[in-house]
């Protein structure tokens, strides 16, 4: 880790890499813009088509609002999972490398150079998609099974409602824990990906707890930079409700404002929280070294990690050594090894 970094606080530091990163922010925000386009022109139609039936054939008019409101969300999901998340996976990529090194190769485009890394450590969208998922159900079946929420509550025993709670909402909160270890996968930099994510995930087992808190205050912000954006657009969103009386347009209105919402919580907050999880985890990881006896545990508690292993070993990697390209940050001068 560069040194201005390992010494900055990890939201100072998150700030500061979403603000070197500032391409990926305005190629989000186009993005994610032209599927707003699209999503209210979608909506317009079948929102339309909707009224238009309405008073003949109900059933249809139905079918049409459904459509019109479920149609933008089915592609959203897609859109993230196939396309979006390469933007993302390049992202990841930049800033795991100025966080790392404090610099891009000379002459390099952001954008260009995170997608370069990603072809190169994954080759293919589908590598990328199996190791994601593999990675973030280990993680959470790892919190499942290891972590008790009731020792972090200061409540005693009795505390066992409220220990349900935080665990959901702990759950809920693990969202970005996954590409902080592919963050680590990214930056060893070694061809056997899935021996490099399972380095991460054992790293992230032995040193969870002050990951787990950022997660948690990650999921905090989250839900109030929602309800903050949610507000500031409800009040035009009213008043154009007002001025209209047609149940299918005051609908149309009612989606475009969510999706809208939704859309500026992924396209702005999101990139946040990545880095902020990012800089975490790698503060926490610096100097650590892998513990096999962890390799044994989450192999004895998660199917998925045993299949993450298996491929680590197809690949050509045996058990975690406990020094070497296993140990925890990789730095500038070691990340190649």
């Amino acid at each position: 880790m560069n040194e201005a970094a390992a010494n900055a606080p990890p939201f100072r530091s998150a700030v500061q890499l979403l603000l070197k990163t500032t391409p990926f922010l305005v190629f989000n925000i186009l993005i994610y813009g032209a599927f707003f386009v699209a999503t209210v022109l979608w909506l317009a139609v079948f929102g339309g088509l909707a009224a238009l039936v309405a008073a003949r054939i109900e059933i249809l008019a139905v079918i049409f609002m459904v459509i019109a409101v479920g149609g933008p969300f089915a592609v959203l999901a897609f859109a993230k999972r196939y396309i979006l998340y390469m933007v993302k996976g390049a992202h990841i990529a930049v800033i795991t490398r100025l966080l790392l090194d404090g610099e891009l190769p000379d002459g390099k485009n952001q954008v260009s150079y995170g997608r370069e890394i990603v072809a190169a450590n994954f080759r293919d969208v589908s590598v990328l998609f199996v190791l994601d998922r593999l990675i973030d159900r280990t993680v959470k079946r790892f919190t499942r099974r290891f972590v008790r929420i009731v020792d972090w509550l200061p409540l005693g025993g009795g505390a066992t409602q409220a220990a349900k709670w935080a665990s959901a909402v702990l759950n809920r909160s693990l969202s970005y824990v996954d590409e902080a270890i592919l963050s680590y996968a990214i930056a060893r930099e070694e061809e056997n990906v899935w021996q490099s994510a399972r380095h991460g995930l054992i790293l992230y087992a032995q040193v969870y707890q002050p990951v787990l808190v950022t997660a948690l205050k990650v999921w905090l912000l989250g839900r109030a930079f929602f309800l903050v954006t949610l507000l500031a657009l409800a009040v035009p969103g009213i008043l154009i409700l007002l001025a209209f009386n047609a149940i299918w347009f005051q609908i149309v209105v009612f989606v475009a404002v969510l999706v809208l919402t939704s859309l500026l919580v992924r396209a702005v907050f999101e990139p946040f929280a990545t880095a902020y999880t990012i800089v975490t985890y790698h503060h926490a990881i610096a100097g650590v070294t892998v513990d096999p006896a962890w390799d044994e545990r989450l192999q004895s508690v998660s199917k998925e990690f045993r299949k993450l292993v298996g491929r680590a070993r197809e690949a050509g990697g045996g058990a975690p050594g406990p020094a070497g390209p296993t140990s925890g940050d990789p730095g500038p001068a070691t990340a190649g090894t």
